[in-house]
């Protein structure tokens, strides 16, 4: 049976929300750069499972083929990674997901 992974994203209080993208659109252009690369990585890593029929992008997030399927989840850019993580401790902003 398939599972829905929902994300969830909650902001400091008083923040004004600056989305992912929107804040790489910040950084300087080498960034930008640098970071584009690793978003074409990272977006072909989730298009290989779209492919194969193990997951399904949603606007809440995901749907995967099963709870298994989930657990093994998918492989991530490195380069996609610390710019995520380097969003997340800058804006304060936390992520987490329900299994619906």
């Amino acid at each position: 049976m398939s599972v829905t992974q929902q994300f969830e994203y909650t902001w400091p209080e008083g923040a004004i929300p600056l989305q992912f993208e929107p804040w790489v659109a910040t950084l300087p252009q080498a960034e930008q750069d640098e970071f584009a690369q690793a978003q074409a990585r990272q977006r072909a890593l989730r298009q290989k499972l779209i492919d194969e029929g193990l997951l399904w992008q949603v606007p809440e997030g995901y749907v995967w083929k099963d709870k298994n399927t989930f657990d093994i989840g998918k492989p991530t850019d490195p380069t996609w990674q610390l710019y995520w993580t380097r969003w997340i401790n800058e804006t304060g902003v936390k992520f987490s997901y329900k299994l619906l």
